[in-house]
């Protein structure tokens, strides 16, 4: 071999050499970009998540405020509660001590020197808050009338069932004779009246009448019976009067022991 033909074949040599170099460079450069692309392309990926790290961490925060503000409302409410319930547990036992102060005064009162409280004058029947009186003493009606007035009370109005119920029995425990009340009429046809001027009911009792008179215009109970009579017979009584709170009387050595 000449040596042309070697230096022919060593320049094709170097020559498909540069080639295979070049082509390596640029599958390369296809492959991993330039060093400064991929910072880029770093950077971005690093400033998208601290991004996102710094909303999560905002919205966490805010839901962290929120909840410890909702836990310092129930904390202050439970404490005003409990302020408040003790106020009043406080005011209870107050009310409690004075009434127990009140209860023992009125004791202390109603036996002190010798003395007791009664809401009734004697010789009269309380129920519920009044004081009743049988009086056992012949009076027509207005001598009855008469008679309640100057005790400070007027003839009995009777205002409920149980309120009749009561006089019925009272009365026949005391006589057997009828007892004037505070209800009658003018005149055969006038309405009856009680002595205040109210209207009579007839859904407290009926009336028994045999005729109509002009002289039957007052009414009196014996019993369980209900029945008018002229005014101007001979009759008991039966007195009413509202309850005194505090009527003092004294009472012996006996009642005290």
């Amino acid at each position: 071999m000449t040596s042309e033909e070697v230096t022919y074949a060593d320049l094709r040599f170097m020559r498909l050499k540069k080639s295979q170099d070049q082509e390596l460079q640029t599958a390369r450069g296809k492959d991993c970009p330039r060093p400064s692309s991929c910072w880029r392309l770093a950077t971005v990926v690093l400033g998208v998540f601290c991004l996102s790290s710094v909303v999560a961490a905002g919205v966490l925060a805010a839901r962290f405020i929120l909840v410890c503000h909702l836990v310092c409302e129930r904390d202050e409410n439970f404490t005003l509660q409990k302020a408040v319930m003790e106020s009043l547990n406080q005011q209870l036992e107050l009310l409690q001590a004075q009434n127990l102060n009140l209860t023992e005064t009125v004791k202390q009162l109603a036996t002190s020197r010798g003395h007791k409280c009664i809401p009734c004058p004697e010789n009269w029947l309380q129920y519920g808050e009044n004081c009743y009186y049988f009086s056992k003493e012949w009076k027509t009606w207005q001598e009855s009338k008469a008679q309640c007035s100057a005790l400070e009370s007027r003839l009995l109005k009777i205002e409920s069932k149980e309120e009749l119920d009561f006089a019925m029995r009272s009365a026949q425990s005391y006589s057997s004779s009828p007892f004037w009340i505070g209800l009658s009429r003018s005149g055969a046809e006038g309405p009856w009246l009680w002595e205040d001027g109210s209207a009579f009911s007839p859904d407290l009792f009926q009336i028994q009448r045999a005729s109509p008179s002009p002289f039957l215009d007052c009414v009196w109970l014996q019993g369980a019976n209900i029945d008018v009579a002229r005014c101007d017979e001979y009759k008991f009584s039966i007195c009413e009067k509202v309850v005194v709170p505090a009527v003092v009387e004294q009472i012996s050595y006996l009642d005290r022991h």
